[in-house]
This record gives C-alpha cells, sequence and structure tokens, in this order.
C-alpha cells in the first residue's frame, strides 16, 4: 500500500519533501522502528484519544515513549481517555488498523506534539500501513506541527523499569 493518500495529499499540498523507508511487516511503531534500522526515539506514533464531549485528539510522541494521559489532560485542560483502535477503523479509512500516520490534518483531527519529536533531526512515522516508515527532515517536520500545540507528555519506557506502577501515574 505505501503511504496513505490522505497524508501523501496533505504533505504534498503543503510542498512537504517526505521519503518512504521500507521495512518487515511489524505490528507497532517501536517494532517497525527496530525493522527498519531507525531510532526509536526519532520515530513517532500516534495515540488517539477523546475529550469528555466525544471530540478526538492525536497525541502525538517518540515510539518509545508512554503517554501521561493525565498530564496531557492537565495541559489542554481537558478530560481525555483512550481511544481503543477498534474504534477508529471507519476514521482513518486509508490507513491499516494499527498503523496510523503521526499527522492530525488529514483527518480533521487535532493533533499534539511531545516537544521531545522537535529536538530530532529527523522524524519517522507509520505510513499507513504495516511495512513502511514515511522519513521528514527537521524542517519538514517543524512545518507540519507549525499550527499545533506542543508540550511534555510522555516519559521514556526505560525510565519507568524497576518502577511501580500506579494507577493515576501512568495510562
Amino acid at each position: 500500500m505505501g503511504v496513505a493518500i490522505r497524508v501523501s495529499d496533505y504533505l504534498n499540498s503543503l510542498g512537504i519533501p517526505y521519503s518512504l523507508v521500507a521495512h518487515a511487516h511489524s505490528q507497532s511503531a517501536t517494532q517497525s522502528a527496530l525493522s527498519a534500522g531507525v531510532p526509536v526515539r526519532q520515530t513517532a506514533k500516534a495515540v488517539i484519544l477523546e475529550d469528555h464531549e466525544g471530540r478526538r485528539i492525536m497525541a502525538v510522541l517518540p515510539a518509545g515513549n508512554r503517554l501521561i494521559v493525565r498530564k496531557l489532560a492537565e495541559q489542554l485542560g481537558l478530560e481525555l481517555h483512550l481511544v481503543p483502535e477498534s474504534r477508529l477503523k471507519g476514521a482513518f479509512d486509508d490507513c491499516e488498523l494499527g498503523a496510523l500516520p503521526a499527522v492530525g490534518d488529514p483527518y480533521h483531527v487535532q493533533a499534539v506534539y511531545d516537544d521531545q519529536l522537535g529536538e530530532e533531526q529527523e522524524i519517522y512515522m507509520e505510513a499507513g500501513d504495516h511495512e513502511h516508515l514515511i522519513r521528514l527532515s527537521h524542517p519538514a517536520f517543524l512545518t507540519v506541527i507549525a499550527n499545533h500545540a506542543h508540550g511534555r507528555f510522555s516519559i521514556d519506557r526505560s525510565a519507568d523499569y524497576g518502577q511501580p506502577k500506579r494507577g493515576w501515574d501512568w495510562q
């Protein structure tokens, strides 16, 4: 399949250059990065949440990180909860389930980006299937996120190894 049509059209409409990186079939953004031989910290994953009124928000964070829903909710001043992948099928109809590109605009979804991604020289993200990543240069990624909220709302998963999980901390 390659890149999702909506994402390709969106990037092309903004004149954003990108390339595709092929990899073996994978089931997550982290697996995709490892399979493609690219740094996990440079690979963006999308997590879909809803607010108390049912509006969807796409949180974009490094693939190796854990989203801290409570922290993001506080930053946005909203009540948020995760949306199960099974409820996303129709909204992202040009993508395979579980391979959502980390850009909200083509899908009319508000996106918020973790600041850690803006520190990287290249960003990779799912292309819409389980066998390709989109590669964006730092300037191209900054163009994609230029009009979006951002903040620190995730933590590297390795930072919580050996730490007890408390229900109110990790979601």
